[in-house]
C-alpha cells in the first residue's frame, strides 16, 4: 500500500477532529455539572416540595418527633406542607420546621433540587387550623414532645384549644408556636 503525504494529512486532521469533540463532551457535562449545582445551591424547600407535589410521586416524610407518613404531598403552605397518608384515610401538616428528610420511595426518578419557588399556598398552619374548626375535626397534635390527641375546639391568633380524648374530657390549651405535626385522625 502507497501513502502519500496527503494520507498523513487526513489522519492529523482525524485525529485533531476525534480530541477535539472528546474536549467538547468533556466542557459540556463539566458545564452540566455546574448549572445542576448552582440551581441546587439556590433551592428553596417549598420550591422542591412543590415540584415532588406537583408530580404526584410518593414519599416518605419524616418529622422531627421521628415519625414518618408514607403517601403524596397533598398541599404546600407558607410554613408547612400536607401529606395525604398512602391509605388515604389521613393527612398530615408537618411545619417545615418539622420535616427532617423527605425521601421519594425507591425506584422513583427524583427532581433536580433547582425549584426557587415559594409556597403554593398564602396560608399558614394556623389558618388552616382556622379553618377547620367549624368541623370540630378530631386530630393529633404534637408540640414540644407532647402528643395530644382531641377534638379541634377553637384556634385564635397564636393558640388552639383542643377537647382532649381523656376520661373525663379535658380541655387544654396549645400554644401554635411549637407544634410541629398535626394528624387529621377521622
Amino acid at each position: 500500500m502507497v501513502t502519500t503525504p496527503g494520507d498523513d494529512l487526513l489522519a492529523d486532521l482525524a485525529r485533531w477532529t476525534s480530541d477535539q469533540q472528546i474536549d467538547e463532551a468533556a466542557k459540556a457535562r463539566t458545564r452540566e455539572r455546574w448549572l445542576r449545582q448552582q440551581a441546587e445551591e439556590d433551592a428553596r424547600f417549598a420550591g422542591l416540595v412543590l415540584d415532588l407535589a406537583e408530580r404526584g410521586d410518593h414519599v416518605v416524610v419524616r418529622g422531627a418527633s421521628g415519625r414518618m407518613y408514607r403517601g403524596e404531598i397533598a398541599g404546600v403552605g407558607r410554613d408547612f406542607i400536607v401529606v395525604r397518608t398512602a391509605s388515604g384515610s389521613r393527612a398530615a401538616l408537618l411545619t417545615f420546621d418539622a420535616v427532617t428528610t423527605i425521601r421519594p420511595e425507591p425506584g422513583l426518578t427524583t427532581p433536580a433540587a433547582n425549584s426557587e419557588r415559594d409556597a403554593s399556598l398564602a396560608a399558614t398552619l394556623a389558618d388552616v387550623l382556622g379553618g377547620l374548626v367549624a368541623d370540630r375535626p378530631r386530630l393529633q397534635v404534637i408540640a414540644g414532645g407532647d402528643a395530644l390527641a382531641g377534638e379541634l375546639r377553637a384556634v385564635g391568633h397564636d393558640v388552639a384549644s383542643l377537647r382532649l380524648d381523656t376520661n373525663p374530657p379535658a380541655t387544654v390549651y396549645v400554644r401554635l408556636g411549637p407544634v410541629v405535626e398535626v394528624v387529621l385522625l377521622a
